[in-house]
């Protein structure tokens, strides 16, 4: 079999997809982080386990463990991660699914790939909160009105570029993808997220448990009733409805007209629908996603 280099950078981002998924999950446990059931086991392992004092139905207060704690213990946590019979990697690495080909032909591998997409208004939206200095002059444009003469459109343009090619790949159902590929939608998982973990799990060939169950519920209602869970940017903890529409508060509609022109492609291939007023764009009574089912192929 042909090695190309795309493939062996594929493979070297498997490898750290590995090693942070298995960070975050033994820093999170099976539950949540290490606070009240959860202890560490030692000064020399630095993971945090089951079986300390207090109740697991405890809040979460995920700077808990790293104080505690310390550093984890990568090696510890790989050799955690790769012993499991399913090992997921979240990757924004790989810019279309057809990168991805070699490695779902590799006989030694059982790949399966779980395609998550979102409303690109709603990806600017976030990436201006989350890299403030690289979206700068679209955040100077949001708030006065007038956009900066160099406000970089490539930013918006190659996410929904990239979205499409993967998206039209897997919906073209070739041979090496079916059984393989699952598209999911961000705003399908938020308004519905049991349903469509529930449809994620199958997929995968695995039950879902009540445990999960519960840890869904519990982190796609937040009320927000620990300030915690808040000064933790990257928190799992979230009222999953409101944050799926939140840039419908956000952003302006010259931002979002602009991005309407130059995702137009993308927001139909995958079912999002246009504004055209100020007005629509605030209204969030009016949902702006298409009712799509996204079979699995087989």
């Amino acid at each position: 079999m042909e090695c190309s280099w795309k493939t062996v950078l594929l493979l070297v981002c498997a490898s750290l997809g590995v090693q942070y998924t298995a960070i975050r999950t033994l820093r999170d446990s099976l539950s949540g982080p290490c606070q009240g059931a959860y202890r560490c086991q030692t000064r020399h392992h630095r993971v945090c386990l089951e079986g300390g004092d207090g109740a697991a139905s405890d809040l979460p207060d995920e700077s808990w463990c790293p104080k505690k704690c310390g550093a984890l213990n990568l090696t510890l946590a790989s050799m955690s991660c790769l012993s499991k019979g399913h090992v997921a990697i979240k990757t924004v690495r790989v810019p279309e699914v057809g990168d991805l080909r070699t490695l779902t032909e590799d006989p030694r591998l059982d790949l399966k790939i779980i395609h998550l997409v979102r409303d690109p208004r709603a990806i600017l939206a976030s990436r201006m909160m989350a890299f403030s200095d690289q979206f700068r002059a679209w955040k100077i444009w949001n708030a006065t009105g007038r956009q900066p003469r160099y406000v970089d459109l490539s930013q918006i343009t190659s996410t929904c570029k990239d979205m499409a090619a993967s998206a039209e790949t897997g919906l073209q159902r070739p041979a090496w993808l079916r059984g393989r590929y699952l598209l999911v939608r961000y705003e399908d998982l938020a308004f519905n997220p049991k349903d469509r973990a529930s449809e994620i799990y199958r997929f995968v060939g695995l039950e879902m448990e009540d445990r999960v169950q519960m840890w869904i519920a519990k982190n796609t209602n937040s009320n927000v009733s620990s300030p915690s869970e808040w000064n933790y940017r990257y928190s799992t903890t979230r009222d999953s409805r409101a944050t799926a529409e939140s840039w419908r508060l956000r952003l302006g509609f010259d931002i979002v007209r602009t991005v309407q022109n130059l995702c137009n492609d993308t927001l139909a291939l995958l079912g999002y629908k246009q504004v055209h007023s100020a007005a629509e764009l605030r209204n969030l009574s009016h949902s702006l996603v298409e009712h799509r089912t996204f079979q699995p192929l087989t």
